[in-house]
């Protein structure tokens, strides 16, 4: 018999992303929408990678959180 090999969370949908980074799900959708964080959609779903959220909240933190949104 093989063996399943269990996969962790992929993907986190807007308000989860919003709830992890502690900012609205606006302020979520309104960096989506500029591009300034890469998404994909599943049906009517948008999603964020947890790899991609990782990356964007170190890239931040490097610069100092400068950034403004």
């Amino acid at each position: 018999m093989e063996k399943v090999q269990e996969v962790g969370r992929l993907a986190y949908s807007v308000s989860e992303v919003a709830a992890a980074v502690g900012v609205s799900s606006r302020t979520i959708r309104s960096l989506i929408k500029s591009g300034d964080l890469p998404h994909f959609r599943l049906g009517a779903r948008v999603l964020v990678e947890v790899e991609v959220l990782r990356q964007f909240v170190e890239e931040r933190t490097k610069k100092g959180g400068t950034d403004h949104v």
